[in-house]
């Protein structure tokens, strides 16, 4: 989670970083990967099955 820039990142164990969602502008849109935007991100979850979530002041959304 990268909260002062609105992204969520992927870091893999070779330390690659890459965009999974986030325009990088302030605010709570639900979309796919840039379409998507981030304000207030206070926390991730991931379900059994691989699904990812993101927890905003307020609201709980599906980051896929």
């Amino acid at each position: 989670m990268d909260v002062q820039n609105f992204k969520l990142r992927k870091i893999t164990p070779a330390g690659v970083v890459s965009t999974l969602a986030g325009s990088g502008l302030a605010a709570s849109t639900d979309g796919t990967g840039p379409a998507a935007s981030f304000k207030e991100t206070i926390g991730l979850g991931i379900d059994p099955s691989g699904n990812l979530y993101v927890c905003e002041i307020g609201t709980i959304r599906s980051a896929e």
